[in-house]
């Protein structure tokens, strides 16, 4: 068994916090941001299909789309599952990073040779869409939602780091790295907890503080198994 600490907004701490349990483990939640949808209209309906690399976009397709049956090209397993629940019959799933959803886009724009339709976040990597348009994908990016810091209260953020002190927290986004960064610098002199960090990629793991390069560990995949797999 493993204490393990989850950064996520709430919703999905507490998903991630089932599956620890189910896995043996002991979780806590403190979470980070939260997740504020944005009220836009989409910026075009003339497309051959939709991307979405988080789950948090899809409401936003949904109420915009349901039911269409373009393709619509899923970051991983749980935006696919829950993009299928939510009436789109043609999901295509990635490994879990926004480049996998590259080769699919392609043939959807080849095929069809219109714009995608990808739904975001405000705050996002440029990965995909550099490589989209590095590899003459035309897309148009709809920004859904925007993520935001939670003002959290002190004796939250020790309570959560130190009764007890997690042995792991898992790290899932650049944001929640630098965050757990801040947390960290703003705690009382000697009291910093020593946790593993378990990053989902590379990428993650670099937006921590040097000094805590000893403890990062980076997960095969960036897929929640591949993530789980270190807690041992």
């Amino acid at each position: 068994m493993v204490r393990v600490l989850i950064l996520r907004p709430r919703a999905e701490a507490e998903e991630t916090a089932l599956a620890a349990v189910a896995r043996g483990h002991e979780p806590s939640i403190l979470p980070l941001h939260e997740i504020v949808p944005h009220d836009a209209a989409p910026p075009g309906r003339d497309v051959s299909g939709f991307v979405a690399t988080s789950a948090h976009a899809l409401p936003a397709l949904a109420a915009a789309f349901g039911g269409d049956d373009r393709p619509l090209l899923a970051v991983g397993s749980r935006t696919a599952r829950l993009a299928a629940d939510l009436g789109f019959p043609r999901v295509v799933e990635g490994d879990g990073s926004g480049e996998s959803l590259l080769a699919p886009a392609s043939r959807v724009f080849s095929a069809d040779g219109r714009p995608l339709l990808y739904a975001a976040g405000r705050v996002r990597t440029p990965a995909l869409e550099e490589a989209l348009y590095s590899g003459a994908v035309a897309v148009l990016v709809w920004e859904v939602y925007d993520t935001r810091p939670l003002d959290l209260m002190p004796q939250t953020v020790l309570h959560a780091l130190l009764e007890p002190a997690p042995e792991a927290v898992m790290l899932l986004s650049v944001g929640q790295a630098e965050a757990y960064g801040q947390l960290l610098a703003r705690m009382p002199p000697g009291t910093a907890p020593e946790p593993r960090l378990l990053c989902l990629s590379a990428r993650i793991a670099a937006a921590l503080p040097a000094a805590l390069s000893g403890r990062i560990e980076i997960s095969d995949e960036a897929s929640m198994a591949a993530l789980f797999d270190l807690l041992r």
